[in-house]
């Protein structure tokens, strides 16, 4: 399988928010939400927040991890920041892996420890749905 591009820092990505990873009423958030390997992540270059809301909803919200109640949006350069600072650096990347229910869809590929998901979750710019309403 050859390599995909890579998204370039300018770029602005949103991660999907299960209503298990976020405790609203004491604005905890989960290090799930950025936890692991091949994190997905959706391009705002390619669709705008509310037609991947409709994407999320559509194909996430039957998970055990409950429905879509938001999503985190993060520039990749201060994504690939947060690694390169990180106790132990890491590079980052974001690479285009368009699924035919969302072309914007994306890939973090590199393992995500705990510690660093919080840093990046911390970064995140929350957005409510905005379909609602």
């Amino acid at each position: 399988m050859p390599p995909r591009p890579e998204c370039p820092p300018e770029e602005d990505i949103v991660r999907a928010i299960h209503y298990a990873h976020w405790d609203r009423s004491n604005d905890r958030k989960s290090s799930r939400i950025f936890k692991g390997k091949n994190i997905s992540v959706s391009r705002l270059a390619i669709l705008n927040l509310r037609e991947l809301f409709g994407i999320f909803h559509a194909k996430l919200d039957g998970s055990p991890n409950g429905a879509i109640v938001a999503v985190g949006e993060i520039n990749v350069g201060e994504l690939q920041r947060i690694g390169r600072c990180y106790q132990h650096p890491i590079e980052l990347t974001v690479e285009e892996d368009p699924e035919e229910d969302n072309p914007a869809h994306a890939v973090v590929p590199q393992d995500i420890t705990r510690g660093l998901a919080k840093l990046i979750i911390e970064a995140l710019t929350i957005h409510s749905d905005v379909r609602a309403g």
